[in-house]
């Protein structure tokens, strides 16, 4: 054989010795069952892109984010349903109706004064009973007119 040959044939054994694997390199390598569990294709389209991933929150924005505790705190739709509406709260006394409205201290004298009340008008009551009515009144004006005519009349006779 030709010289030339010879190392034609020498560095196509180097070169295969320098990309051929070698037992530990087989060793490492995927079996047929991690191949049959790997993901597909279809498996693949189906999963997040870099955009998707570029627009999911990052660990501050988790880091901010409500706790369960500070969830378990927080209103639920029960209590949002009960609470006052804009109308209620519209329909409501202002500041400044409360400034102009009566304090403790002012209805503190309520009851002493509904029993100053109740006496008055038991007193009125009474004066109502005994008082002469304007009816009675007339009455006597026109008794006493007939009385005085009368006595006119009886004087008038005796002279």
């Amino acid at each position: 054989m030709s010289e030339e040959l010879l190392m034609k044939m020498f560095n196509e054994i180097m070169d295969m010795k320098n990309n051929m694997a070698t037992k530990d390199d087989i060793a490492n390598m995927a079996t047929k069952d991690d191949i049959a569990n790997m993901a597909t294709k279809d498996d693949i389209t189906n999963m997040a892109t870099k955009d998707d991933i570029a627009n999911m929150a990052t660990k501050d924005d988790i880091a901010n984010m409500a706790t369960k505790d500070d969830i378990a705190n927080m209103a639920t739709k029960d209590d949002i349903t009960n609470m006052a509406t804009k109308d209620d709260i519209a329909n409501m006394a202002t500041k400044d109706d409360i400034a102009n409205m009566a304090t403790k201290d002012d209805v503190a004298d309520i009851p002493y004064i509904k029993l100053a009340v109740k006496e008055l008008s038991d007193k009125v009551n009474i004066m109502e009973k005994e008082m002469v009515k304007k009816g009675d009144i007339e009455y006597l004006h026109i008794k006493v007119a007939e009385h005085d005519r009368e006595i006119f009349k009886i004087k008038s006779n005796i002279k």
